[in-house]
């Protein structure tokens, strides 16, 4: 039978039968819809966890440590990464960089924040250091993110004298030469003052994460105002590098600095500030060792492929360092189990729907038998019988599959105008909580498809079987 003729035939019959059809077809709509929907929920909400919270394309290496117990207290050694485990990693398949990390091992505040919050707050600071190439792409060409006091840096300027910071024009300041330490104020210690010179602020680089905690609860417990991210960029504060509100921590001198926000980044530190490695290592080396300029606390390995996160994994644990638990693994397996329920629900909801539409066909094969059998007489073919009625399932199919979609689209549409409305904003809200895919959409309608041709199957082999004498002469 020829495609044209037999759609001809297929489009006749569905339209003749066409209530029949529809009842049918309704348990075929809410299974498909209810596929997509939590398909695509299941995938929003991955892309913001594995995305956003926890990177699964980014591993955190640490030294392996061994604890003692005591009390309330973890007694262990001061691990460090040193410069040839750096080189080893970057020297495992798979790693596409790495980026070394150190901790400023220096207690030290941070004073700031009354241009935007109307008040200064003071915090005792934790920071870190990374390389500025690797974060390029989080900074603009605006408020570049590198170590302007290095002095092996072939764009590095000797800093110029200065009296006041309109000496030194808009982007910097006039302060203390870089490292000069002085007695905390009130300590009674006196100290010469060199002459000032026209300093650059120390790039910072925050985490998304401390946004969305401070949006999310912080603010509304200090009744400060909400911070829009592009906003804030540029906000300067002053650093007291050796101060600390622990009296027993503070060291007999402290490095003044002042910093600037200049972008967010994922490879900021969670909680705290990144700044230069440069800068970093120069603190640490001021109020410990030279050797602290070379020891690295953590390292992140980016891993652009998944598939290959296994193995470098285990090419870590061989140099006898560990990926740190970041609670990736333990959120992909909730996501893929939500993921899982809800699409057997979806089969079963579907299953339920075929068995329905078998009952429909075979109620439709019985009432059309004198058709069916007229047909056999003037030279139709058992497969030209059974094609037909697997026709107009899988036309059924298509049809509630484009429903179902169309109304997992709708559902969540709604869902997210309700949630942008009406619930509060709290940390990583996502402007909409779905993904639709094209292969989700055409997963769904070969499901829809599958289980129509499926449930029709039976009757059609029931109509292909039937004799066109028996069914004419009404035996």
């Amino acid at each position: 039978m020829r495609l044209t003729r037999l759609l001809g035939v297929v489009t006749a019959n569905l339209n003749r039968s066409r209530n029949h059809f529809l009842l049918a077809s309704v348990g075929i709509v809410v299974g498909i819809a209810t596929f997509a929907f939590f398909i695509s929920l299941g995938l929003g909400v991955r892309n913001v966890v594995l995305g956003k919270i926890f990177p699964l394309d980014q591993l955190e290496i640490v030294p392996k440590s061994l604890d003692l117990a005591v009390g309330p207290l973890a007694l262990g050694g001061g691990e460090v990464i040193d410069q040839s485990k750096v080189e080893q990693l970057e020297a495992i398949p798979g790693v596409e960089v790495v980026y070394p990390k150190m901790r400023l091992t220096v207690p030290s505040l941070g004073v700031g924040g009354k241009e935007v919050l109307g008040t200064d707050l003071r915090s005792e600071m934790v920071a870190d250091g990374i390389e500025p190439n690797l974060v390029t792409e989080d900074v603009d060409g605006d408020r570049p993110f590198r170590d302007f006091d290095d002095p092996e840096a072939p764009d590095y300027q000797a800093p110029e004298p200065c009296d006041k910071d309109a000496d030194c024009g808009e982007d910097r300041y006039c302060g203390r030469p870089p490292g000069y330490r002085e007695p905390p104020r009130g300590s009674g210690k006196k100290a010469p003052k060199p002459d000032k010179v026209c300093r650059h602020y120390i790039p910072i680089l925050a985490s998304e994460h401390v946004v969305e905690l401070y949006n999310g609860a912080l603010r509304r417990a200090h009744g400060f105002p909400k911070l829009n991210p592009d906003f804030v960029l540029g906000l300067k504060f002053d650093l007291k590098i050796g101060a600390s509100m622990v009296s027993a921590s503070a060291k007999d001198e402290i490095i003044r600095e002042k910093g600037m926000l200049v972008g967010f980044s994922r490879k900021a530190i969670t909680l705290g500030i990144t700044m230069p490695i440069g800068y970093t290592k120069r603190f640490n080396v001021a109020f410990g060792k030279p050797d602290d300029a070379q020891r690295y606390h953590s390292v992140i390995l980016v891993v652009p492929e998944k598939d290959d996160v296994a193995a470098v994994a285990k090419a870590v644990e061989d140099l006898n360092l560990e990926v740190a638990d970041t609670g990736a693994e333990q959120a992909a397996l909730l996501i893929a189990i939500f993921i899982a329920v809800f699409s057997l629900v979806s089969a079963v909801i579907v299953g339920i729907a075929a068995v329905n539409i078998m009952h429909v066909f075979f109620m439709l094969v019985y009432e059309r038998q004198h058709e069916i059998g007229i047909m056999r007489a003037v030279g139709a073919s058992r497969g030209d019988i059974t094609t037909i009625i697997l026709g107009e399932a899988a036309t059924l199919g298509v049809l509630a599959g484009i429903a179902g979609v169309l109304l997992a689209f709708g559902a969540a549409s709604t869902f997210d105008a309700l949630s942008a409305n009406y619930i509060p904003d709290f940390p990583y809200k996502p402007t909409s909580y779905f993904i639709f895919p094209w292969w989700l959409i055409a997963s769904s309608l070969g499901f829809s498809v599958a289980f129509c041709v499926l449930g029709a199957f039976l009757p059609a082999r029931r109509a292909a079987r039937m004799q066109p004498a028996a069914v004419l002469s009404g035996h």
